[in-house]
């Protein structure tokens, strides 16, 4: 009989033991999810203000710049427009890369050749660029020209390929560093994108300049 009772205690004892260790995983994985949250959602970086300097077309359209416009939009960015006879492209600038809406304007298909697009830093470095739609995990791989028809739009972005890095303890597996990350010591600075597109005449490029002009804390 008190050989049973002693079974019975040790088996209560060990399922206690079960039990406060399921909620030790348990609240280790809370942790885990909020510090991942926490190291992933927020910035703590502020809110930069850039402007759109100039834009430059080689070989230069015959009319120049037919629209050169800004506005702000709800989110504290500003979308930046550009026309010409061939094109209208809106341009909005993340914390990670250049979001744009081109148009084709022409009567003709134009063709975008992301392997010629390129991003030049604040340092000067010519980067590499993916647009959307392209895996991460092969973002190394040649990709596909894209054909835009006369009087479509399209909607994508370029993401410096050297600003993707691998990163097993994400749950995304990647990390996207930001285009800018010192504060007040980026102002001043200037950064540029190039977009070659093609059409039956020949190859156009597009080249934007941006500048930094402020930056403030959140």
């Amino acid at each position: 009989m008190a050989q049973e009772v002693g079974y019975k205690l040790i088996i209560r004892h060990f399922v206690y033991l079960c039990s406060c260790m399921r909620i030790t995983i348990k609240l280790t994985g809370v942790l885990f999810a909020l510090w991942t949250f926490a190291s992933c959602g927020t910035t703590g970086l502020g809110i930069y203000s850039i402007q759109m300097e100039n834009v430059l077309c080689v070989p230069e359209s015959e009319t120049k710049n037919l629209m050169f416009s800004t506005r702000g939009l709800p989110d504290g960015t500003t979308e930046y427009t550009y026309e010409d006879l061939s094109i209208r492209i809106d341009l909005v600038l993340t914390n990670t890369r250049f979001a744009f809406k081109l148009m084709n304007l022409m009567p003709d298909t134009l063709l975008i050749d992301w392997e010629k697009a390129m991003y030049i830093n604040q340092c000067n470095d010519t980067l590499r660029v993916i647009h959307n739609g392209v895996d991460l995990a092969q973002r190394s791989m040649l990709q596909d020209t894209t054909f835009l028809a006369p009087g479509a739009l399209l909607d994508d972005f370029l993401l410096p390929v050297d600003n993707v890095i691998d990163d097993p303890t994400n749950f995304s597996l990647w990390k996207i560093n930001y285009l800018f990350y010192e504060k007040k010591e980026n102002i001043g600075q200037k950064v540029s994108v190039m977009l070659p597109l093609e059409t039956k005449e020949g190859e156009k490029r597009y080249h934007f300049f941006f500048v930094i002009d402020n930056w403030k804390d959140v």
